[in-house]
């Protein structure tokens, strides 16, 4: 499925959400931002056993996200994920996969005071795999389990921070991503 018109869909989807649920005015509902950090699998003792030579299972991992605060303590999020490459290298020459999807969440928001927050994420990601080197041309996808853990702080009521830990199963395969990021609301 083309990934613009998924990302779109969320987007719409949103928007209608928005326009029912009838935000007060001066409420900051929709929220928007980036994240990035190390996105990591635990691929390499594996791919060691299978002849791997060496290993590199963490990369730089990044989003782009955004979302509806329905309530003080829940929002729908949706996020375009790139959880970067695992790659190796063997008696046969070097191969790797590169990582991406689009992520829907629930999230549950527990605020501790007017600008910090905690919160946990459960969702799914509709993810891409592409190989790269001598796998290059081989690709899988599938639908899977998200799920996470984060913190907000905001500096005033439109800019702040946000730091989590996510995972990311994928056909039984965990990939955490760590990340710290800058979210707007408006």
């Amino acid at each position: 499925m083309n990934k613009c018109k998924i990302i779109g869909g969320m987007l719409l989807a949103m928007g209608v959400v928005g326009s029912a649920a009838g935000a007060e005015a001066g409420d900051k509902r929709f929220y928007a931002g980036a994240s990035i950090g190390e996105a990591s699998a635990d691929a390499c003792d594996e791919l060691k056993s299978l002849g791997a030579t060496s290993c590199d299972d963490s990369d730089t991992g990044w989003k782009i996200f955004g979302g509806y605060q329905l309530t003080e303590n829940f929002a729908a999020e949706g996020a375009w994920v790139d959880l970067g490459e695992v790659s190796a290298t063997g008696p046969g020459g070097s191969a790797g996969i590169e990582i991406d999807g689009v992520m829907i969440d629930a999230k549950g928001i527990l605020p501790i005071n007017d600008q910090f927050g905690v919160f946990g994420k459960l969702g799914f990601i509709m993810w891409n795999a592409d190989g790269t080197g001598g796998i290059s041309g081989t690709d899988d996808d599938g639908t899977d389990l998200a799920y996470g853990l984060g913190a907000h702080y905001m500096f005033n009521e439109q800019l702040g921070i946000v730091g989590e830990w996510e995972r990311f199963d994928l056909d039984g395969e965990d990939v955490d991503l760590l990340s710290a990021g800058a979210i707007i609301k408006f």
